[in-house]
């Protein structure tokens, strides 16, 4: 179920939150990545109190993010476009996340929770790693990007519009993680090390760093 090409996925985020116009039908995210603050990656980070991430999930915006998911993946060629446009409507690439979210103790239907599994696969896929995550390290995460999603969350203040961010995190991270564990069963260290560059490169923009340099611990993300 994942791309063949794992570069249209690493570079979905960039452009599917770029600053959009007035649009009819359901609403789409409205924020430049760019803007996300860096992760508090400082010992203590405390639990961020009233931010809520939670969403109804509406099928009209899954459509509506087949179209713009389908348009970006379309820059790599057709077939990548049909792709990710089945991938998003069938909604596979969540299900494959709701699949792995209770492991962590993640929840379907929350932003915050799909932002904290992206930045894990990124991460994850950066420094090829390999141990199951903890509940420990992924309770750590989760409050990261719980402070993080705080200083944007005025601009994802609806339903449709946290939907369209945490199903849009859900679905790049699974095909990050599903490709990297495709790659591990066929031995593939080839593509490994491809997966590994292309997710460096995208995780300097959510760590501010380059991520073989971040540590996951029980606290989350650390600087080594």
């Amino acid at each position: 179920m994942m791309l063949h090409s794992l570069t249209a996925a690493a570079a979905l985020l960039a452009s599917l939150f770029a600053p959009a116009g007035p649009q009819q039908g359901a609403p789409t995210a409205r924020f430049d990545p760019g803007s996300l603050p860096a992760l508090d990656l400082s010992p203590g980070q405390g639990v961020v109190a009233n931010v809520d991430g939670g969403y109804r999930s509406d099928p009209a915006v899954r459509r509506k993010l087949a179209d713009i998911m389908g348009e970006a993946a379309g820059r790599e060629g057709a077939a990548q476009e049909a792709e990710m446009r089945q991938i998003v409507l069938s909604g596979r690439a969540v299900a494959e996340y709701e699949k792995v979210a209770p492991q962590l103790g993640y929840s379907a239907n929350d932003a915050i929770d799909g932002l904290a599994f992206y930045m894990l696969a990124q991460w994850g896929v950066a420094n090829d790693h390999r141990p199951d995550i903890t509940r420990a390290q992924a309770a750590g995460v989760r409050r990261q990007a719980a402070g993080a999603f705080a200083r944007v969350a005025d601009q994802v203040n609806s339903d449709a519009l946290r939907q369209e961010f945490g199903e849009m995190l859900m679905i790049q991270g699974a095909i990050m993680a599903g490709t990297h564990e495709a790659a591990l069963r066929s031995g593939d260290s080839t593509a490994l090390a491809r997966y590994a560059e292309m997710a460096r490169r995208g995780g300097r923009q959510i760590f501010q760093a380059d991520p073989v340099d971040i540590l996951l611990t029980d606290d989350g993300f650390r600087h080594r």
